[in-house]
């Protein structure tokens, strides 16, 4: 696929192997390939796309940078490993086993650190990991322990890096969590298209955008399209945040959408050239998406941004 009108981009890769560590827990947990995002890393290298000075390692997210979105209550909660596979519903090794929250942490480090590269260098950075959307200030949910993009935007608007973020989510299920913490916040819009409402919130900035499973290519594309163009005149930010969610792939284990390989690359690069048409800064998560080959949609996203 040609997008002639992009110009090739210096875009940032951050990946750290601690983003496995905390998945061996539960292995094929609802399944989700705990090896994905290094197959990201291993194809893009492979295919001489990304060069080292690119891929980037990040440090964990801090307990202070937990608290600038969730409750003093919960981080409490979260740092015992027995609440947190329970409330994840996995089956734990140890009552003294930190590896999950350890997970998260490493993964919101990552979010972060694409936030400062995309920001210092007026580009796009992709973490390969994070899109925890569901996650809210007092509670965990659908497998979302903190909120990495929450925290993200909290730690860079406390530093003064910007004031306005605007949050795209293209995942299966409704960004609630996301909705949620920034509902009476007007410097956060947050826009979520999905095909799985989880629960109704009506917001200062936002807009939940809720789709047919059974659409077809053209039809969804055509919906990201419009919602795009009415962003363009309706918010204006200074960065974007964008969960690319792969699971409404018609290959996906998990979910039920129908959408082709090449049209989920089709939407991905409409929200890249929209930050780029905008001047804006972008990081990219890649949220959800299961089974053995979900991982081709994030890396056929990366592998065309650096093309």
């Amino acid at each position: 696929m040609i997008f002639p009108f992009l110009k090739k981009s210096n875009a940032y890769v951050v990946f750290t192997l601690e983003y496995l560590l905390g998945l061996s827990t539960y292995g094929d947990y609802h399944g989700f390939d705990i090896y994905k995002y290094k197959r990201i890393r291993d194809e893009l290298i492979r295919e001489k796309k990304l060069k080292r000075r690119y891929l980037c390692d990040p440090h964990p997210c801090s307990y202070e940078d937990i608290l600038l979105v969730h409750t003093e209550d919960y981080v409490r909660r979260i740092k015992d490993p027995v609440y947190v596979n329970q409330m994840l519903k996995i089956q734990m090794n140890s009552m003294w086993d930190s590896s999950v929250l350890e997970y998260f942490k490493a993964v919101t480090g990552g979010t972060m650190f694409a936030t400062a590269l995309a920001l210092k260098n007026r580009t796009t950075a992709f973490n390969l990991g994070g899109g925890f959307h569901h996650a809210h200030r007092d509670r965990g949910e659908g497998f979302c322990l903190i909120n990495d993009l929450a925290i993200a935007i909290e730690k860079f608007r406390k530093k003064g890096k910007y004031k306005k973020a605007l949050i795209i989510d293209l995942d299966y299920h409704q960004g609630n969590g996301n909705a949620s913490v920034y509902r009476d916040d007007a410097d956060v819009f947050t826009l979520s298209i999905h095909a799985e409402q989880w629960e109704g919130i009506e917001g200062l900035a936002m807009k939940d955008v809720l789709v047919a499973s059974d659409i077809d290519d053209e039809a969804y594309l055509e919906v990201v399209r419009e919602n795009l163009l009415w962003l363009e005149d309706r918010f204006s930010a200074e960065i974007v945040y964008y969960i690319a969610g792969s699971d409404p792939y018609e290959k996906d284990e998990l979910a039920d959408m129908q959408i082709s390989r090449e049209a989920l690359l089709r939407r991905n690069m409409m929200v890249y050239a929209f930050a780029q048409k905008m001047k804006l800064p972008l990081v990219v998560v890649p949220g959800g998406g299961y089974g053995k080959d979900s991982w081709h949609i994030y890396a056929d996203f990366i592998s065309q941004v650096l093309s």
